[in-house]
């Protein structure tokens, strides 16, 4: 499978921006922080700044609503009805960001094209957009989108099958050793301390630790410390992918290079928003047919309980 969606640097997109023709270029802001962050992207969006024509896309209300779990994918009905609440046409390129830099966006990027949006791309990043002087429009608006509603939005294809792995399937791959095996290679995006159970979840209540023979792999050592940007060349990304892998699970370059490029590889996180920023790492390092593990640590340790031996814990 080809790329979902590409990397779209902020000095090639500040032109793009200001250019017109029948195609529109759609910036979409899908800025979401976690839960004990005390911030709200929604409202950020409605009253401080954001790149001009932007839609905010919340990956809090665009969601699977029979899931008790945190914004799940949404089915293709609600993904087309919000869609055409904001407008958008399948013309359209679609360019995602967030102002923290490379959060939260790659979750909305993958989410745009898991229903086939032709053409999405994740701008990288919005810190480096603003130090380049992007266009940036500050005060109130009214809506989520400056654009008038319309009925003509569709999916040409529902890549969920391809793209999301369930529960279940989960719990089969770690019962029959897969996992532990390394058949299938499976990475945790939250920081080390969560997934060695001693660092406590942003969410009360909820155990930290990890599902047996995943790899912890966290997002920040994949992007820039300072702008949140990924390296732009693949080749630096996977330099940078294969190392982090090594520095937090004990194995030489060699045996993850090695393992990366013969093995299936699927990621999480804690709902699996962060997975998707160590998913794009990966497939924009060149690595193929990734899937993403939607319920993530919060599914996993919910439906487990805190006492199952199906939660790892390296105290």
């Amino acid at each position: 499978m080809s790329l979902l969606y590409k990397l779209i640097t902020p000095r090639e997109f500040i032109p793009l921006l200001k250019q017109t023709g029948a195609n529109r270029v759609i910036p979409v802001d899908a800025t979401w922080y976690l839960p004990n962050a005390g911030r709200n992207g929604k409202e950020e969006f409605l009253t401080q700044e954001r790149i001009p024509g932007s839609i905010f896309f919340d990956i809090d209300g665009i969601k699977d609503t029979e899931s008790p779990f945190p914004h799940m994918a949404p089915s293709k009905e609600t993904f087309v009805k919000a869609l055409n609440q904001f407008g958008i046409l399948p013309s359209d390129t679609l360019v995602v960001y967030d102002r923290i830099g490379n959060f939260s966006a790659p979750r909305c990027a993958w989410t745009l094209a898991l229903f086939g949006h032709p053409d999405v791309r994740l701008l990288n990043s919005f810190n480096v957009y603003k130090d380049l002087n992007g266009p940036i429009e500050q005060g109130p608006v009214k809506g989520l989108s400056p654009y008038e509603p319309t009925d003509k939005y569709t999916v040409s294809e529902d890549l969920t099958q391809d793209q999301i792995v369930s529960f279940d399937e989960m719990t089969k791959l770690v019962e029959d050793g897969t996992f532990a095996s390394g058949k299938i290679q499976l990475f945790d995006a939250r920081s080390n301390g969560r997934f060695k159970g001693v660092d406590p979840e942003p969410r009360p209540g909820l155990t930290s630790g990890h599902v047996p023979g995943a790899q912890s792999l966290p997002f920040v050592g994949l992007l820039d410390a300072t702008t949140k940007q990924f390296p732009s060349d693949p080749a630096a990304m996977k330099e940078l992918v294969i190392e982090t892998i090594s520095k937090y699970n004990g194995k030489t370059k060699e045996q993850v290079s090695k393992d990366l490029a013969e093995n299936q590889i699927y990621t999480m996180c804690g709902t699996g928003v962060t997975g998707a920023i160590i998913k794009t790492a990966l497939e924009h390092a060149g690595y193929k047919n990734i899937k993403l593990y939607d319920g993530s640590w919060t599914e996993w340790a919910l439906r487990n309980g805190n006492d199952s031996p199906l939660i790892a814990k390296d105290l």
